[in-house]
């Protein structure tokens, strides 16, 4: 279970945004939270007047505080928070290290479509660098959508690809699902197996149609039933959660899992990355059009593997 969420705030009121769903997470996994605003200067303090940065540095301060005491006395949560100041992803990685951090929630500042939030933006290199799991809100613009931003969790989907990268989704997915008493589902979406088939060699360019052997794509089916099936009875054993595992035949993926969260109405996806930004989720072009497509918010989990190595990297960068 997570026990301290950190909420990095830029003072725009989409970064804002996160607070609330933070708050109902803290509140109910009994976690503390940490808020941090990266001051990020234009010049020195000779280039802009030293009296006008101290200025800008009290004014943030205030604003943090502000932020932290409201939050203190409407979630009635444990708040610290912190105005540092350097390149806003490297101290808002650095921030979650030093006060043990193990979620980061933030809203994203998509302008040009969810799949495109991360390009050049901060966001993209936090999840990029962080080596804890990150949960990215989407931004709420209808006054409908306010009320739902800040409650907890009702459905986690995690989707599978058959790598042993993917199931990493759930541990992390598992914790927001104790902490919110959700249901967990988890799904994988197989492409039909084709019929081996022979066509005409003289024909240039000529593909057969795809027909589907009925047979292996069972087969397949069943394995990767039987394999979500143990998954979920141990996150149930564990956990006590109520625990679906799916499987769906169809060629097209990210669309199928789309579809299956607006059909189950769920409210949160929890994918593994492979530690190479954002358009290297699942396989490529499924987890940019699972980004682009959904509509609900995002749980990102680096492997474990790749966090260390990262960290590895940097200590050694740093020396």
């Amino acid at each position: 279970m997570f026990k301290q969420l950190l909420i990095p705030l830029d003072r725009s009121p989409l970064a804002e945004q996160a607070v609330g769903r933070a708050a109902a997470l803290a509140r109910a996994a009994d976690a503390s939270v940490d808020l941090v605003l990266v001051h990020e200067p234009f010049g020195t303090p000779l280039d802009v007047g030293l009296e006008s940065y101290v200025d800008d540095l009290a004014d943030e301060q205030r604003y943090l505080e502000g932020v932290a005491s409201e939050l203190r006395s409407g979630a009635s949560v444990h708040v610290t928070c912190a105005l540092v100041r350097g390149a806003a992803s490297e101290m808002i990685c650095e921030r979650a290290k030093q006060v043990d951090a193990d979620l980061i929630v933030m809203t994203s500042h998509a302008r040009t479509g969810f799949g495109r939030m991360w390009l050049g933006s901060v966001a993209d290199a936090i999840v990029r660098n962080a080596t804890i799991p990150v949960l990215m809100l989407r931004p709420v613009e209808r006054a409908s959508e306010r009320q739902a931003a800040k409650s907890l969790f009702k459905h986690v989907l995690v989707p599978f690809d058959g790598s042993s990268l993917a199931a990493e989704a759930v541990g992390p997915a598992t914790d927001i699902a104790r902490a919110s008493r959700a249901d967990l589902t988890l799904l994988r979406v197989i492409a039909p197996v084709p019929l081996l088939s022979a066509f005409d060699v003289t024909v240039p360019l000529a593909y057969p149609p795809l027909v589907p052997d009925e047979a292996a794509t069972s087969e397949v089916m069943r394995e990767a039933q039987t394999e979500l099936d143990a998954i979920a009875r141990r996150v149930h054993d564990e956990h006590q959660l109520t625990v679906t595992a799916e499987v769906v035949v169809s060629e097209r993926i990210a669309p199928s899992i789309i579809d299956y969260a607006r059909a189950h109405d769920v409210d949160l996806i929890a994918m593994c990355t492979h530690g190479r930004g954002a358009t290297r989720l699942l396989v490529g072009s499924v987890a940019d059009a699972l980004l682009r497509g959904s509509d609900v918010p995002i749980l990102l989990r680096r492997p474990a593997r790749t966090a260390v190595e990262s960290a590895v990297f940097s200590g050694a960068s740093a020396a």
